[in-house]
């Protein structure tokens, strides 16, 4: 009996040795295996279609409706303050918001990149607990509208910072008045 279970595995073993080796074979024809060539997966250096002049100008009508584009290198910062976007104290978009994210999704689209940071800010509330759940809730509302838009990146993070990083101190509590109540969306052009 012994024997007949070590025939069997052997035939076993020889069969399944013997479809591996048609399955590589197949494979190998078929463009399975990636190319040694360095240029075939490289990124293009602009997006087609785009040109500096373009970006610059959509980068001075943004500056117009009041929201801030900063650039270091290929650092990308977008400061949108939140009156702009949310109602006071809610994290759901108003109707008027949208023509100033549609605004800011044309921009981002002339870039390639690989993540968006959208990162939520507020001023100083009763609690620490209700300014990072209200700046997570806004910084998602925004991050999934720049989804929905198609916006062409891998990822989209959204993060609640609440009252960290103010831009101006001796705040008064409560209220989206404030500039330290702002919505920043940040990314890295990818070059090359």
């Amino acid at each position: 009996m012994k024997r007949w279970e070590i025939v069997k595995n052997r035939f076993r073993l020889k069969y399944l040795l013997v479809i591996m080796s048609v399955l590589l074979a197949g494979c190998a024809g078929t463009g399975f295996y990636p190319s040694n060539d360095p240029d075939l997966h490289k990124m293009p250096i602009k997006v087609k279609g785009t040109a500096d002049s373009q970006v610059m100008a959509l980068q001075a009508k943004l500056s117009k409706q009041n929201v801030q584009v900063i650039t270091v290198g290929e650092d990308y910062m977008i400061s949108i303050p939140s009156p702009m976007l949310f109602p006071n104290e809610s994290p759901q978009l108003t109707w008027q918001s949208y023509a100033t994210l549609n605004e800011v999704v044309y921009f981002l689209k002339q870039f390639r990149k690989v993540a968006v940071n959208v990162t939520g800010f507020s001023t100083q509330y009763v609690s620490t607990r209700r300014e990072d759940a209200l700046t997570l809730a806004r910084a998602k509302s925004v991050s999934n509208y720049l989804w929905s838009q198609g916006i062409d990146s891998r990822f989209i993070f959204a993060e609640g910072a609440g009252k960290d990083k103010p831009i101006i101190g001796g705040d008064i509590v409560g209220g989206d008045t404030s500039p330290n109540s702002r919505i920043e969306i940040t990314f890295r052009d990818t070059v090359a």
